[in-house]
């Protein structure tokens, strides 16, 4: 081994990074949701609060990681793969519970897989393809309508919000599917 390569590979962070742990976390947090509303625990502001706890995480891991110096590649692939878990889980968490039909959680699933493999292939062609601001809105959106619609349920609501606020949230999903392809497409 060169001295570079024992250089480079002696800065690179390592897994159990403070920024990984935190990325990490989300998916913990997405089981404890799942394990809450699927055993019909009475402690829904305990999940909300815990939705939060992952929202705030999501912002906060790259920005440590970026401060700390400790940005990586393997910190760049776990932070939309623990975003996904996270949210797909709690979903699943609602669709289990009988807040929402099984079927809204496929726009979901297929759009994370789906762009999951464009940037698969794009990187096989050595074309990178970064967050793009149509991903960005939809986290968001996401992580909003995860945290009202357990609102809803807790103030007595869901029955007359809890579909429309999922299929905003699915709607600006299948948008951000098109707006990847669109984009893995222009890239070629």
């Amino acid at each position: 081994m060169s001295a570079k390569q024992e250089k480079d590979l002696a800065s690179t962070p390592g897994f159990f990074t403070a920024p990984n742990i935190l990325t990490l976390s989300r998916v913990v947090l997405g089981f404890g949701i799942y394990y809450l509303l699927t055993t019909g625990s009475p402690l829904l502001w305990l999940v909300v609060a815990l939705a939060i706890v992952s929202e705030v995480s999501d912002v906060l891991d790259g920005a440590l990681a970026r401060k700390m110096g400790l940005s990586s590649g393997l910190g760049q692939a776990l932070d939309p793969l623990c975003d996904s878990l996270y949210r797909l889980t709690v979903f699943m968490a609602f669709a289990a519970a009988g807040w929402m039909p099984l079927w809204l959680v496929f726009p979901f699933l297929f759009r994370d897989i789906i762009v999951s493999y464009a940037r698969i292939m794009a990187a096989s062609r050595g074309v990178s393809i970064g967050a793009r601001l149509s991903g960005k809105i939809k986290a968001v959106i996401q992580g909003v309508v995860q945290i009202a619609v357990v609102l809803a349920h807790i103030f007595g609501l869901a029955d007359t919000v809890t579909l429309a606020l999922v299929g905003i949230a699915a709607a600006m999903t299948l948008y951000s599917l098109f707006d990847y392809v669109q984009g893995f497409a222009s890239a070629r």
